[in-house]
């Protein structure tokens, strides 16, 4: 059953019976196509067998007297009309396998080909014809005078009577190359069949050799271990899987290399927090403490605790992003409310730290989102650039719209990112200064979660920055199409 559900096998299947129907159909036109050709190769034979009869002089005569030279099995025979039906001539005995009909619709002017049994049961093929020697007059038509020739004929006594000449050949060469063509057919057709089944099974086999190649190697392929690929070296349909799969794999392995990172960034962020608690609540426990150094330790621990919340919080906004579901429905926002309302509830830090926010904005900015998702992508640049910049210095926010998209832009004065960093910001827990971010309550997933949301809502984020001058970010979003169509 396995075999016989195997794609060699249907393949091989489906050709045998295409090949088979092609070959029966071609089988068949072969052999009507011959056999037409053979009769009708005998019936001109015998036209032109008549016709060289015809233009034999006294060749009614030499026939009666038994002095005609015929071909093997050929058979040559005339009738004449008389009064009480029909005079014969013949090389052999004609009554039994000829047909009064046959010779009336000659003597009508219809020629008749029949094919008759011979008294040694060899088939014959007849060609019955009216016979009309050069210079005899015209057979006589029904519904004329009784009579075979006209007056003037008649009198000329050398012209011979109008008569039916029927000449016969055996068939026997034809029904022989025909049954000899049919049983090499019977022969040639199943033999080409199974030596077509044996080289299908080779050829499929052969093709799909870089099939079973894929098969191992995908079978020996592990998720601890995503670095082998399929090795196939065609530009074939199967060179493109093979091309597929590999690209697959690059992305199945980046995917774990990222989801191990993720794992271990994770819990190192958790490890510090957790360290935390533990050692305070194992002093607070040691000896009896007063109540202030309890009020301390519970500080510490609610301090880390929270720490921890914020980082699980962003883990699952990350998770969520990942598994496309973000858990908010889609909704008309308006940026800038949205950006007001983020840069009202840090203008006290950015004061606290001696800096001056800049909040401008156009109107109209619709988009559609999630708003909290929205306001915590602001937020999280908003802190982001004052946690980088020192004082004195500005953080400017903006919000303006193109013809299509609605930019927030976000720049400070701060110390700007290395260029080599650049490219990895965006990625989750990478900081360009570990110390610094770690002394500011940063877990490195503030700008991921940036980049999430806006992706989420059709966007992006870019970044632009000079070491020393500070950095801006700039969030493209895409209006909504009615705004956009009123633009």
């Amino acid at each position: 059953m396995r075999i016989l559900g195997s794609i060699r096998a249907r393949f091989t299947g489906w050709y045998l019976v295409v090949l088979a129907v092609l070959l029966a159909l071609l089988s068949i036109g072969l052999y009507l196509a011959v056999s037409a050709t053979l009769h009708r190769d005998i019936d001109r034979g015998l036209v032109h067998r008549s016709e060289q009869l015809a233009a034999t002089h006294d060749i009614r005569r030499i026939v009666g007297e038994g002095r005609f030279e015929q071909g093997l099995g050929e058979l040559v025979a005339f009738y004449t009309q008389e009064e009480d039906g029909f005079s014969v001539v013949a090389t052999r005995a004609v009554e039994s396998f000829v047909d009064e009909a046959w010779i009336e619709a000659a003597f009508g002017g219809t020629p008749v080909f029949a094919n008759v049994e011979g008294a040694d049961g060899q088939p014959i093929r007849l060609y019955v014809a009216l016979f009309r020697p050069p210079g005899a007059p015209p057979p006589q038509v029904q519904g004329q005078q009784d009579q075979l020739m006209p007056p003037d004929a008649l009198q000329n006594a050398a012209l011979p009577a109008p008569a039916v000449a029927v000449v016969g050949r055996p068939m026997d060469i034809v029904v022989s190359a025909i049954a000899t063509l049919r049983t090499m057919l019977l022969i040639a057709v199943p033999l080409t069949l199974l030596l077509s089944a044996g080289g299908g099974l080779f050829l499929v086999r052969r093709a799909l050799e870089p099939v079973d190649r894929m098969i191992e190697t995908t079978r020996e392929i592990e998720e601890t271990d995503l670095a082998s690929r399929v090795d196939v070296e065609s530009n074939d349909e199967l060179g493109r899987l093979a091309g597929t799969l590999n690209a697959m794999l690059a992305r199945l392995e980046g995917a774990f290399r990222r989801q191990r990172q993720f794992t271990d960034d994770a819990s190192h962020e958790l490890r510090s927090p957790l360290s935390v608690i533990e050692a305070e609540a194992t002093l607070a426990l040691r000896r009896e403490r007063s109540a202030d150094d309890y009020r301390d330790a519970l500080g510490a621990i609610a301090d880390e605790a929270r720490t921890m919340n914020r980082l699980v919080d962003q883990l699952l906004t990350l998770a969520r992003s990942d598994s496309g579901d973000t858990g908010a429905a889609m909704e008309p926002v308006d940026l800038t409310g949205v950006v007001a309302e983020a840069a009202a509830t840090l203008d006290p830090i950015a004061e606290e730290r001696g800096l001056k926010l800049h909040v401008s904005s156009q109107e109209g900015l619709d988009v559609e989102g999630d708003p909290i998702g929205l306001r915590r992508l602001v937020a999280n640049l908003i802190q982001n650039a004052i946690q980088h910049t020192d004082s004195p210095g500005t953080v400017t926010v903006a919000a303006r719209r193109t013809s299509a998209q609605a930019l927030i832009t976000v720049a400070d004065t701060g110390t700007g990112i290395p260029v080599e960093h650049l490219p990895h910001i965006f990625k989750r827990f990478y900081r360009a200064d570990d110390a610094r971010s770690r002394d500011d309550g940063g877990s490195g997933l503030g700008l991921a979660i940036c980049q999430a949301v806006a992706e989420a809502h059709g966007g992006s984020i870019d970044v632009e920055s000079r070491l020393g001058e500070g950095s801006r970010f700039t969030v493209r979003l895409p209006l909504r199409r009615a705004r956009a169509s009123e633009a």
